[in-house]
């Protein structure tokens, strides 16, 4: 082979390295929701944790956008248009993505998140599910969808049995959780429930006349997957740094919530904006049955229920379909 031939395939290789090295993105779209669960999220964002990665793993300066939806149905669209590139999703916002991308996009979970409680909190003299009248609404962040919104129809098919699983989908109306907390703690007439999370939860629970009615761990038997963070295998083959750079950011600010509490509850305050008191945060962050991990909790009962009721083109049997290798 002559020389030129050579020089010239050298400089081939080059440009086609340099050129993947290249095809990474530089600016990256996050999204979470409201709440503390979300606390994670938010120390990347503070700390700069995916910048601090990117960079170590020769990506150079990567901006990272942060936003925040208000459920999982519009995180979906914001990550099948491209919009984003990871997500935080409750499992039936994973199933229902999962479902719609397999074959193209192929959107799976990535990690875990949290496994955090939630709460049906309600106002007055409810005292069952049967007690709820056809104008007393239940906020959810979606109605259908949401995390919140399968439990309470597990929770009705108990109740009511097996076939009336949606006996109170009439009853559910799509709110932020600032918004229904708002709702429940004033008295919104119309408002008389809200499953919920932390920290709105708590506060609601201080309001006279708002208790738990049930809870997603007495539905489920045990702890609850609040949250996976979840992106497209596209994303996943095309950016492997980055994408690697954001769970490792993702571990580090799991680290942090599980040994620092109170630089964690800080960090929550400051970019979330609450105003709830630092030791209410602290309490929660010390609450055995809030738990922050990157690993996922048994959710087979919960894929099965949904596979049964819902209206899906695939169906998963298992919880390993809806994860990537390294979250399992």
């Amino acid at each position: 082979m002559s020389k030129f031939l050579k020089a010239l395939l050298l400089a081939m290789t080059v440009l086609v390295t340099v050129g993947h090295a290249r095809a990474e993105l530089t600016t990256l779209h996050a999204a979470k929701q409201f709440g503390l669960g979300y606390v994670q999220y938010m120390i990347m964002e503070d700390q700069k944790l995916v910048e601090k990665y990117a960079k170590a793993a020769g990506l150079g300066d990567v901006t990272v956008e942060w936003n925040t939806f208000r459920s999982s149905d519009v995180m979906n669209d914001a990550l099948i248009s491209g919009a984003v590139e990871f997500v935080s999703l409750g499992v039936p916002g994973l199933i229902t993505i999962w479902d719609r991308t397999k074959g193209n996009l192929g959107v799976m979970a990535a990690a875990g998140l949290n496994a955090l409680p939630l709460a049906l909190m309600v106002r007055g003299d409810i005292k069952s599910l049967k007690d709820f009248g056809p104008n007393q609404k239940i906020a959810l962040p979606a109605i259908k969808v949401s995390n919140q919104a399968i439990l309470l129809q597990m929770a009705a098919e108990k109740e009511f049995g097996v076939g009336n699983h949606g006996k109170l989908d009439p009853n559910t109306v799509s709110m932020a959780h600032p918004d229904a907390t708002i709702a429940m703690i004033g008295g919104n007439q119309d408002i008389v429930a809200n499953f919920s999370s932390i920290p709105f939860q708590t506060r609601q629970a201080k309001t006279p006349g708002v208790h738990r009615l049930t809870s997603s761990t007495e539905i489920i038997g045990g702890p609850f997957t609040f949250n996976v963070v979840a992106t497209t295998s596209k994303f996943r083959a095309e950016n492997p740094k980055l994408y690697k750079a954001f769970l490792d950011a993702l571990k580090e600010a799991t680290t942090l919530v599980n040994s620092d509490k109170q630089k964690t509850a800080e960090i929550y305050l400051r970019v979330s904006k609450d105003k709830s008191p630092v030791d209410e945060i602290l309490a929660l962050l010390n609450d055995p049955e809030n738990e922050f991990t990157t690993k996922v909790t048994p959710i087979d009962n919960f894929i099965q229920f949904m596979v049964r009721t819902g209206n899906f083109k695939n169906k998963p049997s298992s919880t390993k379909e809806l994860l990537f290798p390294e979250a399992q």
